[in-house]
């Protein structure tokens, strides 16, 4: 009884971990992408908007 327990506990936190992770990614992806650019227009530095 123990291990199914367990096996249960350990499934649902498996879950709820994977939904946590990508509802994280979608939200990232969503926020676009923000660049500072050189004098000649070459992207230095990209990173995501906060």
């Amino acid at each position: 009884m123990k291990k199914i327990l367990m096996l249960i506990i350990l499934v649902l936190v498996l879950v709820v971990n994977c939904s946590y992770f990508e509802g994280a990614e979608r939200a990232r992806r969503e926020r676009g992408r923000e660049c500072t650019y050189n004098s000649r227009g070459e992207a230095q530095v990209c990173g995501y908007i906060k």
